[in-house]
């Protein structure tokens, strides 16, 4: 196990009583289907038992690419099913195993599963969103990226998909990969994380990235054209991970003319996925807001 495989399991164990107090009832909860080969391909369904139709959610769990597990994610899972959703929680390979672009192709293997579901879970599948935090809102975007740029998608050897989404939803995303990976973390973190996503041994300085065969792919914030969906985007200000990197991605957003909205943190103790800190003034006011978000794509 690397450096960053150690903090990041450290933070899951730390860090889940305080993300998963919240209990709701009335939701029925499916745990661990299969959506492919893998035994990390498992996926939960959240979802209040209705005769409506039900729109989706995709939620992606953070955990810097190499950790973390839709276990962490029950609360808010609750949360989003509380409020309507058909929540698709999912777990997927994690790196240094397995690298870029493996998660995104996961995801995409979700998304192809959910006309299998339609007719038993009554589902609407013009109203899918992609959800997560940190390494997973990155994932949420890549996503996207994919879907709305062929061209893209064909780079990367990934599966085609017939779903199209409605809207994307990240969390202390890092959108900007190459300029997370400049930053001066301790302990050379960047350094092990560079090499765990992408299977490339780098050096110093990150010597050895330029060449790496997917360096011009591997950032969403470069691919972000007209056809997107609608995208909330939420960040800290203080983000002790991903610093810079939700204003970047509004500005390109804006940018390209795709609506979205925005939510963000100020105080340094409102930090990197402050919003599942749910007591408090900063997560009450950006979740209150995801919701309203949500809410206007489910009624559309």
């Amino acid at each position: 196990m690397n450096r960053v495989e150690v903090v990041f399991a450290a933070i899951d164990v730390l860090f889940h009583p305080l993300q998963n107090y919240i209990k709701v009832d009335g939701i029925t909860v499916e745990k661990d289907i299969s959506y492919g080969k893998s035994p990390e391909n498992q996926m939960d369904f959240y979802y209040k038992k209705t005769d409506e139709t039900l729109p989706v959610l995709v939620n992606i769990h953070g955990g810097g690419f190499v950790k973390g597990d839709k276990k962490h994610r029950a609360s808010l899972s609750l949360l989003y099913a509380d409020r309507g959703w058909f929540v698709v929680n999912i777990n997927y390979r994690l790196s240094p195993k397995s690298v870029f672009p493996t998660v995104v192709e996961d995801v995409l293997n979700v998304l192809n599963k959910l006309p299998e579901l339609k007719d038993k879970y009554n589902l609407n599948l013009d109203k899918v969103v992609l959800t997560g935090d940190s390494s997973g809102a990155y994932t949420s975007a890549m996503t996207a990226a994919c879907i709305f740029d062929p061209e893209l998608l064909t780079a990367l050897s990934l599966p085609q998909c017939d779903i199209v989404p409605a809207g994307v939803v990240g969390f202390c995303g890092l959108y900007d990969v190459v300029e997370v990976l400049k930053k001066p973390f301790p302990f050379k973190m960047s350094r092990v994380l560079g090499t765990s996503i992408t299977g490339v041994t780098l050096g110093r300085k990150l010597k050895g990235l330029d060449e790496y065969k997917h360096i011009n792919h591997i950032s969403p914030i470069d691919y972000i054209n007209e056809k997107w969906c609608p995208v909330f985007v939420a960040y800290s200000k203080k983000d002790m991970f991903c610093s810079g990197q939700g204003e970047a991605f509004c500005e390109k957003l804006k940018e390209k003319g795709v609506p979205y909205d925005e939510s963000y943190s100020t105080s340094i103790l409102d930090n990197h996925c402050y919003h599942f800190n749910f007591w408090t003034k900063a997560s009450k006011n950006t979740m209150s807001k995801v919701y309203a978000f949500l809410e206007d794509i489910k009624n559309k």
